[in-house]
């Protein structure tokens, strides 16, 4: 499954709709890049959003680490475990 690991946003299930209202099952899923993130002298590669991608490419090493301590709710387990 396909889920970002800092915001935790993924796959989302809905229905297309026809102009004559025929109704079919349709899926999103998110745009996910894979990059490196240096976080306390620990380089990881992960998969995120293209939206987080862009605010990470603007922050240095302590903002990105505070930025991560805000979404600490919704970081995948290892991000989490760095972040502490």
């Amino acid at each position: 499954m396909r889920v970002c690991e800092v915001t935790g946003k993924g796959t989302v299930t809905g229905n297309q709709i026809s102009h004559s209202h025929r109704v079919t099952k349709r899926i999103w899923k998110p745009n996910l890049q894979t990059t490196k993130l240096s976080i306390n002298g620990v380089t990881l590669k992960v998969k995120v959003s293209t939206k987080v991608l862009k605010t990470l490419k603007t922050l240095n090493d302590a903002e990105t680490v505070k930025y991560l301590k805000q979404n600490k709710k919704t970081l995948s387990p290892r991000l989490a475990e760095l972040v502490k």
